[in-house]
């Protein structure tokens, strides 16, 4: 029985990274599809820029029609403008998967680095290269970090041993959390 498909975003005002995967038999991972949304930069002002992404989640969403859609939950940065940009981008994401009545679940960071890579203080490289590997991808697959995070964040969904699903995928042995320590960090990893 194949998985559900999950969709994993990883939401911006400039670019959108964004995953549609599954999971096979065997515990591997696939990558049906998955890329990257240009949503422009100053001058074109903000309000614009997340009508296009409102806009293309939405088509993603009605051509796709993935079972979850994924996203990493909101975390504290160091920069405030930044954090509230990215606030601005969730919020879309949010309305627009409500709107098309699909299933969310929002993965802390240090969560979807311990799935991937075994550990909650992975480097961007360490996860994006590990992804690749989880999904059986070459090297240069992806063309942004934004959409090798979305990969990451379809996949976290994929190898979670809570969802029903994952149990078809062998997710211990791919790297999943062990179910005793939901909602813990891994030993060493801290929150960002």
């Amino acid at each position: 029985m194949n998985s559900p498909r999950v969709l994993g975003i990883d939401p911006g005002t400039q670019l959108v990274g964004w995953a549609l995967a599954e999971g096979v038999a065997g515990g591997k991972l696939r990558r049906i599809d998955s890329g990257v949304w240009r949503l422009g930069r100053a001058p074109l002002p903000i309000g614009q820029r997340l009508k296009i992404l409102f806009e293309e989640l939405q088509a993603l969403l009605e051509s796709s029609r993935p079972s979850v859609v994924a996203l990493e939950s909101a975390f504290f940065g160091k920069n405030a403008h930044s954090a509230l940009k990215l606030g601005e981008a969730r919020g879309v994401v949010l309305m627009a998967v409500e709107l098309a009545g699909v299933r969310l679940v929002e993965i802390p960071p240090a969560t979807i680095k311990a799935r991937i890579a075994g550990a909650g203080a992975a480097t961007k490289e360490q996860v994006e290269r590990l992804v690749l590997m989880h999904y059986g991808l070459p090297e240069h697959a992806v063309d942004t970090t934004d959409e090798s995070d979305a990969l990451a964040i379809a996949a976290s969904v994929l190898m979670d041993p809570h969802f029903s699903f994952a149990d078809s995928l062998e997710t211990l042995k791919t790297g999943g959390v062990r179910p005793q320590k939901r909602g813990k960090l891994p030993p060493g990893a801290s929150f960002q």
